[in-house]
């Protein structure tokens, strides 16, 4: 039992000893924070941003001035192609209104040749073909 009490306090100086030991000086350090070298004030880094941004609006403004001096007017916006029109739709042909007979009722003249035509039966408005044309032709009036 004494050895093994010796033998544990000596492996525990040991390890004790070991942990006093400081690390060597030649691992590499780390880089210090710029921040912390170079104290500023957020507003002297708003001030050298805002002037960052300056200097860039600067040199885009002459690359384009540069640009239309040597005779490229041109827009270098990208433009949209124009989107195309919707179709319209075919405008529904206008159908004649036929003209009463003065002194007849329920006769009017035809649109298409002047001829009188009864129309006693029909109401006004009504759509009517005009019996003087054959059906092949479809000639259509409406009745006042």
């Amino acid at each position: 039992m004494k050895l093994t009490s010796v033998l544990s306090c000596s492996v525990l100086s040991a390890l004790l000893a070991a942990s006093c030991v400081p690390y060597p000086d030649d691992q590499p350090v780390p880089p210090a924070d710029v921040a912390q070298n170079n104290p500023t004030t957020d507003a002297q880094k708003t001030a050298e941003q805002k002037a960052k941004e300056e200097a860039e609006r600067k040199k885009k403004e002459q690359e384009a001035n540069s640009g239309s001096q040597a005779g490229n007017n041109k827009p270098t916006i990208p433009t949209r192609p124009p989107e195309p029109e919707p179709p319209k739709p075919e405008p529904k042909p206008q159908i004649p209104v036929a003209r009463s007979v003065p002194g007849k009722p329920g006769f009017v003249f035809s649109p298409f040749n002047n001829k009188i035509i009864d129309v006693k039966d029909y109401p006004s408005g009504t759509l009517v073909a005009d019996p003087t044309y054959p059906a092949a032709d479809k000639k259509y009036f409406r009745v006042p």
